[in-house]
């Protein structure tokens, strides 16, 4: 029986890659063809929902988008943070100089369509910078009137030009783009108080990966994210009124079952505006999601004024250096379609948590600092992409072949058949299939004169059959199988083996 985490057969597409399923009845020019067609959709991809800020792509080339809305003398200002992480300047093309060339494009409207701005930003790379770090941040200050704002930032791979006789006349090239409406911060009680900016670290010098505070420039942080590599988080908001009177404030962190985890509270002189600085350690905290709560007011005030925003720590290093797509990949075998797509939408410190709590459930021996489960599923996935990744079009752990490794291992034998002749054709084993198993196995035969000579591979599976990682860990233990056969049929004799029978 199929786990009920991963319904195997018919297997999902990848991600960003369901033209695929196409091959099962397509020859392979038009597969070629349809591949033309996917890379240019793909390259002005933009998801329907991205929900909350901070928005995050995920692709080729990922980044994320973050904005903050606060008052300043000429009315408000917004900031925009883009954030280019390592990942993405390095997977960036180059020229002959090693030198990497992004363009983001940025543009703002307003929430009722009207264009308010426009931004355009050559952005170069060179190999040092995709070593780990912070990557490279590009602040935008617009002037903006709070309400509704609709933002579209696009980051396009100038040297990656796309070649060959399906784009010809056209210019193709890598990109990753992302479209979402949020709303700039609107007064409170004829009072104003911003968003928070979280912060990364002090800035020597002007820049534009930078805001300044007074006379100190800061780094911001795009991904809220803290933890491995910074364990406080720092902040900065304001407020405004229209009364000279001594203000009062409290920072609140709060976990995702509404518990306050840490907090801190100041005050300052008689003004009209509030600048204020939060600084909070969060050393002691697990990986996961938070929210940073923000209430300010003045002396005799009724009530305060109240922000909150989302945060995440993360406290493993994949959760800060590796591509989001590839976490994507590896959890797309693992959870359901509606799982996955929960999955896709945490921020990083709670994916970091969620697949803590996956593995340990599945942990056969808890109190060993190694986990095996884990471990299998990585030496699995690595076998699977080294060894049944076909050309660059298909990662092997995408593959029937690839798939079914994962769940099952190494087989227990495998019949290969690359020139079938006499007794050993493709028709002759299926005949011995409908002798020998209860499913049939009719839709696989190809009619036609003469017998079915197609190049195929059977793996067997006898005996006592583990349970896959993925399966529900309440139903532990072995499920006992006479045997599970997985048939994989070479449809179009290019090496490409397409899974079309099972007993599982």
């Amino acid at each position: 029986m199929s786990s009920p985490l991963l319904r195997f057969m018919p297997a999902r597409s990848p991600r960003g890659a369901r033209w695929l399923g196409f091959r099962r009845i397509a020859p392979p020019w038009i597969a070629l063809a349809l591949l033309g067609l996917a890379v240019k959709a793909g390259a002005g991809g933009t998801p329907d929902h991205p929900g909350p800020l901070p928005w995050r792509t995920s692709g080729r080339l990922p980044f994320t988008v973050d904005a903050v809305t606060f008052p300043d003398s000429a009315g408000y200002a917004l900031e925009v943070y883009v954030r280019i992480p390592p990942a993405t300047l390095g997977a960036a093309a180059v020229d002959t100089f090693g030198v990497g060339r992004l363009l983001l494009h940025a543009r703002l409207r307003s929430g009722y369509g009207e264009r308010l701005h426009e931004h355009e930003q050559l952005i170069t790379s060179m190999p040092g910078d995709s070593a780990t770090g912070f990557g490279k941040v590009v602040v935008l200050r617009l002037q903006i009137r709070p309400g509704a704002q609709r933002l579209r930032v696009r980051l396009e791979d100038v040297n990656s030009r796309k070649r060959g006789i399906f784009y010809m006349g056209r210019q193709v090239t890598n990109a990753e783009e992302i479209e979402g409406e949020f709303q700039a911060a609107k007064p409170q009680m004829g009072r104003d108080l911003s968003d928070v900016e979280f912060v990364w670290d002090e800035v020597s010098g002007a820049s534009g990966s930078a805001f300044r505070r007074d006379t100190v420039a800061f780094l911001p942080n795009p991904e809220r994210l803290y933890g491995l590599y910074a364990s406080e988080l720092r902040g900065f908001f304001s407020a405004r009124s229209g009364d000279d009177r001594p203000w009062r404030w409290v920072a609140r962190i709060y976990d995702d079952a509404g518990r306050l985890m840490s907090e801190s509270d100041s005050s300052a002189a008689s003004s009209t505006r509030l600048h204020a600085a939060v600084r909070l350690d969060l050393s002691t905290l697990p990986a996961g999601g938070y929210d940073l709560e923000i209430k300010a007011w003045q002396e005799g005030d009724a009530g305060a004024l109240s922000r909150r925003s989302r945060f995440s720590i993360a406290w493993r290093p994949e959760s800060w250096t590796t591509n989001p797509a590839d976490i994507e990949d590896a959890v797309h075998l693992l959870l359901t379609a509606d799982r996955e797509e929960d999955f896709v939408r945490l921020e990083p410190g709670e994916r970091e948590r969620f697949l803590e709590d996956f593995w340990k459930a599945r942990d056969p021996t808890p109190g060993t600092p190694e986990n095996q489960a884990l471990e299998q599923f990585r030496q699995r996935l690595d076998y699977a992409n080294r060894t049944y990744t076909r050309s660059g079009l298909q990662k092997g752990m995408f593959t029937d072949m690839g798939r079914v490794f994962i769940r099952y291992g190494q087989p227990d034998e495998v019949l290969h058949e690359v020139i079938p002749a006499g007794d050993q054709t493709l028709d002759q084993l299926l005949d011995e299939l409908a002798a020998t198993e209860n499913r049939p196995a009719e839709d696989v035969r190809q009619h036609g004169l003469g017998g079915d000579m197609r190049p195929y591979e059977v793996w067997i599976y006898e005996g006592v059959i583990p349970t896959p990682l993925e399966a529900d860990p309440r139903n532990k233990g072995a499920v006992r199988h006479r045997k599970l056969l997985f048939l994989f049929v070479d449809q179009q004799g290019l090496g490409q083996y397409t899974l079309r029978y099972s007993t599982e």
